[in-house]
């Protein structure tokens, strides 16, 4: 049975990752120290640049002086209700913060990657489950990375999953996020 669900639950996230019914607007502290909403509209913002793609992890473009790789741009995230996203924003941000990651706003250009998320909340039994996808995307849109887990929190709640998700739950996602994300960066280093 276990193999059963975890084989919906990838057959299910397989079908998100190309979904973008739902977004919710990450709201991150730009590089002026000012909040910036990551996108304003339901397309993420900032997967086109003028510069070179960086099709490789670490490698920088030509115009070097112009691509930061410690600059990451958070694109809509696809699946999650705005008061679901709030909580894991901020830690997002503040996790960002500390592990010297600098988070662009959707106005701002040099970002060396991309993180879109993709989000569900799936009711089983008397629990639900938050699956979750992250793509590392270089400013063109290419997939370079991908972060993915679930998370199980008490309650279930057929019509509305989401209600059930506390903020301790995405808060908890935000981190093992940047963690994962943190430690691709630094492997892939140039």
């Amino acid at each position: 049975m276990k193999k059963q669900i975890t084989s919906i639950v990838l057959l299910f996230v397989g079908a998100l990752a190309g979904c973008n019914s739902t977004e919710a607007t990450l709201s991150v502290p730009n590089s002026s120290g000012t909040a910036a909403a990551a996108a304003s509209t339901g397309q993420a913002a900032g997967l086109t640049t003028n510069q070179p793609s960086t099709t490789q992890p670490g490698m920088a473009s030509q115009t070097a002086g112009t691509l930061r790789l410690d600059k990451l741009q958070i694109a809509p995230i696809v699946g999650a209700p705005v008061s679901v996203v709030t909580p894991l924003s901020r830690r997002l941000a503040a996790d960002a913060k500390a592990s010297g990651v600098m988070l662009a706003g959707a106005s701002e250009t040099g970002q060396a990657y991309v993180m879109k998320g993709y989000f569900s909340a799936l009711p089983e039994g008397a629990q639900t489950t938050i699956v979750y996808v992250w793509d590392i995307l270089d400013p063109s849109g290419n997939r370079l990375h991908r972060i993915q887990g679930q998370e199980k929190v008490a309650g279930s709640a057929l019509q509305e999953p989401w209600s059930v998700v506390p903020a301790s739950a995405m808060e908890a996602i935000a981190a093992r996020t940047m963690q994962e994300y943190a430690a691709w960066l630094a492997a892939n280093r140039a």
